[in-house]
């Protein structure tokens, strides 16, 4: 693969801003995107309308041609692209706009700049690609760049519950010669991403007044020795790992029974999770684990919640062009690596790898955060990939 290296590129990649990084970042963390978790949006905070109006805005300022579908009552994908002047390869940087929940975090939809970070929910999963793929469009359009290929920037929805919007966007198209998602990997790459099932767990037993527990059963009591099998699952597990995923994992999330402290408890409800490795699907998991409890008075139903684990082909020009962009962007690694959580990357219908600012142990938290730095490196090693990939 040949290599840029051009008068172009390089006054592209001097002209990455990092107060405009860190303002556009701010701006996204202002135009909260909650996710409803399935239910109607209620109110300005949820769904992803706000922040899909902003991209429209930002982008049409630029000379992009950008679509809003609202793919479901309440819930948005923004779809914009910057057309090549002939046959090249097209690139769709994509991201999802929703975010987890605000309770418990002082000032999360406040972007706050402090330290070379820039604080907020969402920053770092994943409006810092987000402003990523902004920057690289101010760019190009402040440079009058034509790349040959196609260009596109895809905000998707949903994509911390079902992935509905990457699922809307891959039915309906239109398909890119590639993908790259900016999830926050520590600038790592990432050719494959684990997948999701969750399960219902009912232990059933008898209740009895609370002072002669022997005449009952303790459904809560059974519920915990049956969980102590899931030590020897996940032993099990352990011992068959992907090359680039490691092994698949699974985690009790939610343990529910009983009613008063005086009667002894004839329901116990656990949910857990099950990480999914290629290849794997929710019900050869859920069969897998039925296999290794013991016997009782327990079901498992089928999972409630799923998302496809992906794998991007192995020998894929993707791999090859993002590995040369980030090595060209001086990042430390450019090794290939798996993406631990699920994500909406098997969805697009397209070849995909992720690639981005942030790490997981800020997601999610009480106080989430993302380097302005690692957004400058993300935005070079963006920009590359674009020129590679366009030819």
């Amino acid at each position: 693969m040949d290599v840029p290296d051009s008068e172009e590129l390089a006054r592209c990649v001097e002209q990455i801003d990092r107060g405009r990084l860190a303002k556009t970042l701010c701006e996204l963390i202002e135009h909260p995107s909650v996710n409803p978790f399935g239910e109607a949006p209620d109110g300005e905070e949820e769904g992803e309308k706000r922040v899909s109006a902003y991209l429209r805005d930002r982008l049409g300022r630029l000379g992009w041609t950008c679509d809003i579908d609202e793919y479901t009552p309440g819930r948005y994908n923004a779809l914009a692209r910057l057309p090549g002047t002939s046959a090249g390869r097209s690139l769709m940087f994509a991201g999802h706009m929703d975010t987890v929940e605000t309770t418990g975090y002082p000032q999360a939809l406040t972007g706050l700049v402090r330290d070379g970070k820039v604080h907020g929910r969402g920053a770092c999963d994943m409006k810092a690609a987000l402003a990523c793929y902004l920057e690289v469009a101010e760019i190009l359009a402040a440079q009058s760049i034509s790349l040959s290929g196609d260009l596109l920037i895809a905000g998707v929805g949903d994509e911390e519950y079902r992935q509905e919007g990457a699922k809307a966007l891959g039915a309906t198209g239109p398909r890119a010669d590639a993908v790259i998602i900016g999830e926050p990997t520590e600038l790592t790459l990432c050719l494959a991403t684990k997948g999701l099932a969750a399960y219902d767990l009912q232990v059933t037993g008898q209740a009895t007044h609370g002072s002669v527990p022997q005449y009952g059963t303790n459904a809560i009591l059974a519920a915990v020795r049956l969980l102590g099998g899931f030590d020897d699952y996940q032993r099990a597990l352990d011992r068959r790992r992907h090359p680039l995923l490691g092994p698949a994992t699974v985690n009790v999330g939610v343990i529910d029974g009983g009613t008063k402290p005086n009667i002894v408890p004839s329901e116990c409800r656990v949910q857990f999770s099950r990480r999914l490795l290629p290849g794997e699907s929710p019900s050869g998991a859920r069969a897998e684990l039925v296999a290794a409890l013991e016997p009782g008075t327990w079901s498992i139903g089928d999972a409630w919640w799923t998302v496809d684990a992906y794998e991007l082909p192995e020998g894929h020009w993707l791999a090859e062009t993002l590995r040369i962009a980030a090595k060209l962007s001086d990042v430390p690694d450019c090794d290939p690596h798996g993406f631990p959580a699920s994500s909406d990357a098997a969805y697009f219908g397209s070849p995909v790898a992720l690639f981005g600012p942030g790490s997981l142990a800020q997601a999610h938290s009480l106080d989430e955060w993302v380097s302005i730095e690692d957004m400058a490196t993300a935005t070079a090693v963006y920009l590359r990939t674009a020129f590679l990939t366009s030819g």
